[in-house]
């Protein structure tokens, strides 16, 4: 497991490095309807305007959907491959003004399915009733005041949770660190102290030992390196992808064992209301479970741009 830990640590790291590389020769300009499209030009042309860039999704769709044993142990749901209703929302609204950016990413994702299953003791089949197969929430905030031109000393706070039984598990953060904008299509945040609370807030959870947090504790308190990097592109005219990435260490706790974090949703626009969405998150985090967590998912339904 730390092997793969490993591997996709440099995974991260090589795409952060690519995207760095690749700034220099690509230009982002963001139009009325906060749509991104690319301009091939110099990186010394790169320039982000001041002001507010708003840009966002919501998307429900018939979805086939698949998680392991280890997604399900924490977030609940089957952890079988299955169809079902899924919703998805996803915004982000910038501001910079002059030497000050300002970046605030929502992100939620929740899903169900119905279904019936064999009961071989009565040869016959049983209704089983709307079971979630998906549930995940996520807001960032980032504040920035630059000291060159693409980076910025910065604070940055961030909660994560989900719908259902929230904030158990939950994870706040907070802390300083050093925000990396080359573009309204990237950004990476390095912060070498960021603070992070774990929480197990309902009433049955609080007398277990859970996520880290000490049986008849409702909070536990880290410490540690945090690296978040945030993508938004149109890979080409009709496919958006958008996602993000972060890695934590605890100083305070084991050090050594890597929290992993990475979403990605690729949107592929039919027409002005509908989509087809791939999606594939991956998760690590050993006070959890101690196993690699994967999940993803197909669909295609209503989707509107704002």
């Amino acid at each position: 497991m730390k092997k793969a830990i490993y591997l996709c640590s440099l995974l991260l790291i090589r795409v952060i490095t690519s995207q760095a590389q690749s700034e220099t020769n690509v230009k982002t300009s963001t139009n009325v309807d906060g749509a991104i499209s690319t301009v091939a030009k110099n990186k010394s042309d790169t320039t982000v305007k001041d002001g507010w860039v708003k840009a966002g999704t919501i998307n429900i769709s018939l979805t086939e959907l698949g998680q392991n044993n280890y997604w399900t142990a924490v977030k609940g749901g089957g952890n079988t491959s299955f169809f079902g209703v899924k919703g998805i929302i996803s915004y982000d609204f910038n501001r910079k003004k002059g030497k000050t950016n300002w970046l605030n990413s929502l992100n939620g994702r929740y899903a169900g399915t119905s279904s019936s299953v064999y009961v071989p003791a009565t040869n016959s089949s049983k209704s089983v009733p709307f079971t979630k197969s998906d549930d995940y929430l996520n807001f960032s905030s980032i504040y920035g005041k630059e000291f060159s031109k693409e980076w910025s000393y910065a604070a940055f706070f961030s909660l994560e949770s989900q719908f259902e039984r929230f904030m158990t598990p939950g994870y706040i953060k907070l802390g300083p660190g050093f925000l990396y904008k080359p573009s309204n299509h990237f950004n990476l945040l390095i912060s070498p102290a960021m603070a992070n609370l774990t929480t197990k807030l309902t009433a049955s959870s609080k007398p277990l030992s859970l996520y880290g947090v000490d049986a008849g504790k409702k909070v536990a308190f880290g410490l540690g390196a945090y690296a978040r990097a945030s993508f938004s592109y149109d890979l080409s005219k009709g496919i958006l992808y958008t996602g993000f990435a972060d890695v934590y260490s605890n100083y305070l706790k084991n050090p050594g064992n890597l929290i992993v974090n990475w979403n990605n949703l690729f949107a592929f626009t039919v027409n002005k209301y509908i989509a087809a969405t791939v999606s594939f998150n991956l998760r690590y985090n050993d006070l959890e479970v101690a196993r690699m967590q994967t999940q993803h998912g197909i669909g295609i339904g209503f989707n509107y741009k704002f």
